[in-house]
């Protein structure tokens, strides 16, 4: 029976680090491959408009988008119409609160007074219509 010594030992102490590599890569990989698949959004062409920015007051305003595809969001939750009103009202409930529409240049004029009928009907006394500047300016 052969007994090792110190020299045999510090061999052993060293960390091969290549599977640590060959681990990192598959991950940067998969990274890389998914990184754009969870910064879906939706497109919405704003309208344009040289009017001024509306300051910021009171309470935090609540934000409608609507899609040229008739498509309610409600922050970041897709809402029906005729739910609308079920969703906001416990939004508005602590108070007045503003809602922005921001809302697609291709958008129905149709849909876009629904919309407003319904926040007519929540009680909504401040809507703001969200735009961008018009370019070349």
């Amino acid at each position: 029976m052969a007994f090792r010594t110190a020299d045999d030992f510090e061999n052993l102490a060293e960390i091969n680090i290549t599977p640590l590599v060959d681990v990192m890569m598959v991950l940067l990989i998969i990274f890389i491959v998914t990184a754009p698949m969870l910064v879906q959004g939706l497109q919405v062409d704003l309208p344009r408009a040289t009017a001024a920015a509306l300051p910021q007051k009171g309470p935090e305003p609540v934000v409608l988008t609507l899609t040229r595809d008739r498509l309610i969001l409600l922050g970041d939750e897709p809402v029906h119409l005729k739910l609308l009103s079920g969703k906001l009202a416990p939004l508005l409930a602590g108070g007045p609160r503003p809602v922005y529409l921001k809302g697609d240049q291709q958008l129905p004029y149709g849909f876009v007074i629904d919309v407003l009928s319904t926040l007519n009907r929540l009680g909504v006394e401040e809507i703001g219509m969200v735009t961008v500047p018009p370019t070349g300016s």
